[in-house]
């Protein structure tokens, strides 16, 4: 697991009465150097507060690593019970901030649908349509382009594994027979949690109950030598989220380099757990083709990645790409291009860089 040092540590009073879940949170302490007395134990209907807590949580972004600060809320999988009809949700006080308050209650969908026909039709997009599961939301990589990276406020992790995944993922996998690999992620990276979490260990056991199903680990960190205990890592693949080492530092300033990432390929390469790429977000950096150049040969030099992709920095307007980044730091073409396209690209997901200037950047 990540060296995480959380300012606070938070955890539902629920989870007492369940032996694995406990189990998965005394792991967590003792990695994270912390005891039993430290953790400030709520009630249900204490969440409200502890989501008011976490959203002043202000990290000191001068630190190295400063995301791996922010609060870590350890919370159940709800099994019964929906959010619209929870009091404490219901009568929450709606002049008051409360990110993760969903999640910190406990109501983690099983499954959240993505890129089905419908929804493709309505973006312009195409893409695999697949049932995304989640049973943690935040993550420690501050990434400027995600909700949960830079401006989360905390990492909310459900410990009742057992029952997520008997009550909560079974029926998924049964009531989706055409889908045969399924990402375990939501807005996290699941992967840096491990092997504290056992959450892949018994996700993959259950996977392996069905003849062709397949459990894939997305992720922009080097945290991998827990794969070598699984008991069925033949039931997982590896799916990175790659930079450059110069945007990296841009894009995802807690993330791992890219150096460090590839040499986590490499160790999954030897122990036979299929290793999948995409270069995504490509940043156009100043000498951006040098840049991603040594990062692509580095790449192939070292890890051998069934599949390589990519994707041009995107979710973003032209105003949205000078709030985020110093433009001075990107190549002034790209920068131009993405201001003359201002009207063209407006209400896109794509932008902010027109189709034409990206297809220099994928031509290369």
């Amino acid at each position: 697991m990540y060296a995480l040092e959380p300012d606070r540590i938070y955890a539902h009073l629920a989870l007492r009465n369940n032996a694995d879940a406990m189990e998965r949170l005394h792991r967590f302490l003792r990695t994270m150097q912390r005891s039993a007395d430290q953790v400030d134990w709520f009630t249900h209907e204490d969440a409200v507060r502890v989501s008011q807590e976490v959203e002043r949580w202000q990290g000191d972004e001068s630190l190295p690593q400063w995301k791996y600060r922010q609060p870590v809320v350890f919370t159940r999988f709800a099994r019964e019970g929906s959010l619209e009809d929870d009091p404490v949700y219901v009568n929450r006080p709606t002049d008051t901030p409360l990110p993760n308050l969903r999640q910190i209650l406990g109501y983690f969908p099983a499954a959240t649908p993505h890129h089905t026909p419908e929804m493709d039709a309505a973006s312009g997009m195409t893409c695999w349509p697949a049932m995304f599961l989640a049973s943690v939301h935040g993550c420690p990589h501050a990434c400027v382009y995600c909700g949960a990276g830079s401006r989360g406020k905390a990492m909310v992790v459900a410990l009742n594994v057992q029952e997520y995944l008997q009550h909560g993922i079974r029926p998924v996998l049964e009531d989706n027979p055409w889908q045969k690999c399924f990402l375990m992620m939501g807005s996290a990276d699941i992967g840096t949690l491990e092997p504290e979490y056992g959450l892949f260990e018994d996700y993959l056991n259950l996977l392996a109950e069905y003849e062709d199903r397949y459990g894939y680990c997305h992720t922009n960190g080097d945290n991998v030598d827990w794969a070598a205990g699984l008991t069925r890592r033949d039931r997982l693949i590896f799916v990175w989220s790659l930079c450059s080492n110069e945007a990296a530092a841009l894009l995802e300033p807690c993330a791992p380099s890219a150096s460090s990432r590839i040499d986590a390929m490499a160790r999954l390469d030897d122990l036979g757990v299929p290793v999948r790429v995409k270069l995504k977000p490509v940043l156009p950096v100043r000498g951006w083709r040098e840049s991603y150049g040594r990062c692509i040969e580095d790449l192939l030099a070292r890890a051998q990645p069934e599949t390589l992709g990519f994707a041009s920095l995107i979710w973003m307007d032209y105003d949205g790409l000078c709030r985020t980044f110093a433009t001075d730091q990107l190549d002034p073409e790209f920068v131009e291009a993405a201001r003359l396209a201002q009207d063209e690209m407006r209400g896109s997901r794509h932008g902010p860089f027109p189709h034409a200037t990206r297809e220099v950047m994928y031509r290369f």
